[in-house]
């Protein structure tokens, strides 16, 4: 069983934002934030334009419609919400989504329900010992809290290390070469020989590898003066070009989960809007750009429709957190959603499942 995690991860704010929310916060009335404050809440619930009348109905603001009215018109010329005219609900803008993640998060500690918590550590319970599952039951689990877009990626080395090496017969000229590397992820290839190598002789050379190379990255190994056979030799190069090759990508293939999901959200109901984004998962451009948001330390960040860098993402928000090692091996988590997203649920859900992924990869490597 794995030991339960605390949620030691941040949050992050970036310092436009920061000062952003300061500025906002002093420029609006105590009256104007707590009905903006309803407007998101009753919007990420309802998916529909709020009226007026209905934030004087279902909320005790204590004034009267008439003044109601002349607050939301005051939030509507300093771009917090747009209605499309003057007697149509309101529907928040980015700007309103910052201040209400910006004023969560400094008055509040996301934590999602004690029942969720124990749900998703039972999952990851289960996988414990399965390293391969890890991303994918992490973007699972993201995508199915948050109903929403999950995903995650195996930690990533800053240099790869061998952890073991094996030569396995498949024929007499042939063998399986497989390398175990630091993170726990397997690599496998087929080493083939000029002449026939008998069992006993390949065992032998896989005790003599090990002592050489266990523990080594590719440029140790490439620089070390190894006493080496001809076969030998071919073996270790074939394990350089593994190790070279899992140094230069960025990171893993990564895992996604819940495309249907998203689309299904109501502002996705018009397909001209929706094929950008089925495009870009179909060619990883836009869980590429989400990836490249996490922030450099294990802390949560939270972006917003026009503040992302990218087109990819300007219709969507991203909440993500990278968890693992810092110095050893790093993975991120995250979940992606229209901007009406219940940040509350997504930062406490995403700090809460890269505690748990941050403890697993510490089993490997153990703590920095």
């Amino acid at each position: 069983m794995l030991t339960r995690q605390g949620e030691s991860v941040g949050l992050t704010n970036d310092s436009f934002c920061e000062s952003s929310r300061k500025s906002d916060m002093n420029m609006l009335t105590d009256r104007q934030q707590l009905i903006l404050k309803h407007i998101v809440n009753d919007y990420v619930h309802d998916a529909a334009p709020i009226a007026s009348e209905s934030l004087t109905r279902n909320h005790s603001l204590g004034v009267s419609s008439a003044t109601v009215r002349n607050e939301v018109a005051a939030l509507e010329e300093q771009g917090y919400i747009s209605r499309p005219h003057t007697s149509a609900g309101s529907v928040p803008q980015d700007r309103a989504y910052r201040l209400y993640v910006e004023s969560l998060l400094a008055n509040s500690d996301p934590r999602i329900p004690p029942q969720a918590r124990s749900t998703i550590q039972d999952h990851f319970d289960r996988v414990q010992h399965d390293v391969d599952q890890w991303g994918n039951v992490a973007a699972t689990l993201i995508a199915q809290l948050m109903d929403n877009l999950g995903i995650a990626t195996f930690p990533k080395t800053s240099v790869s290390r061998i952890r073991h090496l094996e030569l396995v017969p498949v024929q007499d000229v042939l063998a399986l070469l497989i390398v175990v590397l630091e993170q726990a992820k397997l690599r496998k290839q087929l080493i083939r020989f000029d002449k026939p190598v008998e069992t006993s002789e390949l065992e032998s050379m896989g005790v003599r590898l090990r002592g050489h190379v266990t523990g080594l990255s590719h440029e140790e190994i490439m620089h070390s003066p190894l006493p080496l056979s001809e076969h030998e030799r071919r073996a270790i190069d074939a394990a350089i070009v593994m190790l070279e090759e899992e140094d230069r990508a960025d990171h893993d293939d990564p895992y996604v989960v819940g495309l249907r999901n998203l689309l299904d959200q109501p502002e996705f109901d018009d397909y001209e809007k929706v094929r950008p984004i089925i495009r870009g998962v179909e060619d990883g451009s836009l869980i590429q750009a989400a990836l490249e948001e996490a922030p450099v330390g294990q802390v949560v960040r939270v972006v917003i429709g026009g503040e992302h860098r990218g087109e990819e993402l300007r219709p969507l928000s991203v909440v993500i957190c990278r968890y693992g090692v810092a110095g050893r091996a790093l993975g991120t988590i995250g979940v992606v959603g229209p901007t009406r997203m219940e940040y509350y649920r997504a930062i406490s859900g995403v700090r809460f499942i890269s505690s748990i992924m941050k403890g697993m990869v510490e089993t490997v490597y153990g703590a920095a």
